[in-house]
């Protein structure tokens, strides 16, 4: 049978639950899993960004596109975004990718790094879920964040330096940024 070609890809529907809101802490590697049903090009990737305040700020987030094999996740492709954004902003950012791919279907990993300078009133439109995933699981690497600080993105990652979501008492670890991939 023929691979479905898509025209989007959504890493949890937009309408179930999302939030505005802090994120991840400034150098936090974090990974959600997702199952891509079907092939999509690589070329456009989309978040939503809030902004408030009136200081001077600079907004920069790192996206890494990674395949696991074994426990060890491998970045394949990257894209990134910067601005300066003005106050009390709520808009689409869209992202420069690395090189165009075309991602075939199956299990993928997103990672994403936020950084701020200037005010902290930043942040990503993202899964309200830390109600009911506050707690550990078993099996495999699904999602999480690295255990270290870090400004890049990794080439390689092993799952063991992962935490599991759940694991740790911060409601910021079990949240994921909406992402768009559109072909």
């Amino acid at each position: 049978m023929a691979s479905i070609r898509l025209n989007l890809f959504e890493s949890f529907p937009l309408l179930n639950r999302a939030a505005v809101g802090n994120l991840l802490g400034v150098g936090s590697l974090h990974i959600q899993g997702v199952e891509i049903p079907g092939s999509i090009s690589f070329n456009n990737l989309a978040m939503i960004m809030s902004a408030s305040g009136t200081t001077a700020k600079t907004f920069s987030v790192s996206f890494g596109l990674y395949s696991l094999t074994g426990s060890t996740l491998s970045l394949a492709n990257s894209a990134s975004f910067s601005s300066n954004p003005g106050a009390n902003a709520l808009s689409w950012i869209t992202f420069v990718t690395s090189a165009t791919q075309d991602i075939t279907p199956g299990n993928w990993y997103f990672g994403v790094i936020l950084s701020t300078a200037g005010q902290s009133n930043l942040s990503l439109v993202n899964n309200d879920v830390a109600a009911f995933s506050g707690g550990g699981y078993g099996g495999g690497f699904v999602r999480g964040y690295l255990s270290v600080s870090t400004n890049a993105l990794p080439v390689s990652i092993a799952t063991s330096d992962m935490s599991k979501e759940g694991n740790n008492e911060s409601s910021f670890s079990v949240r994921h940024p909406y992402i768009i991939i559109s072909a």
